[in-house]
């Protein structure tokens, strides 16, 4: 008898500790700056939008600039737009510079080569708990 209880308790014990590492949330790294443009490049080129929200600021402002024409968005229609103005399987070639940047703030300009025209995003970034991209300023040519 005395062993059944002590199997019992260890078979317990087992459960408990196993419980106890299934309920600990395993430590996801913070994406770097250059993840979270990555993360807004593969967005805004093949329309994949899975991850953009997760870099996306939540008071995020967004402005498309067509000549004279300026149209501010926030960050659902932000994930709207690039759901719905993605052209599938374009050659687009994407080239990006650093405007300005310090251990906190970014801005990061990107520009999209479609055949027959372009476009030009200045990507401004902020890091509080990890990187988050607060303002998109998109301009066509």
């Amino acid at each position: 008898m005395k062993t059944l209880k002590s199997i019992l308790a260890g078979i317990t014990l087992l459960f408990i500790c196993v419980a106890a590492n299934a309920i600990t949330k395993p430590a996801t790294g913070k994406l770097t700056r250059d993840e979270v443009v990555k993360i807004y490049i593969d967005a805004t080129t093949s329309g994949n939008v899975s991850s953009l929200d997760n870099v996306l600021a939540d008071d995020l402002e967004f402005e498309i600039q067509r000549g004279g024409y300026v149209n501010t968005s926030d960050k659902n229609q932000l994930m709207d737009y690039v759901k719905n103005n993605t052209v599938a399987n374009a050659s687009v070639k994407t080239t990006t510079t650093v405007v300005q940047e310090d251990d906190n703030f970014s801005v990061i300009k990107v520009e999209f080569k479609y055949d027959g025209y372009s476009r030009t995003d200045e990507v401004t970034l902020k890091k509080t708990f990890g990187w988050v991209i607060t303002s998109v300023v998109s301009k066509y040519m």
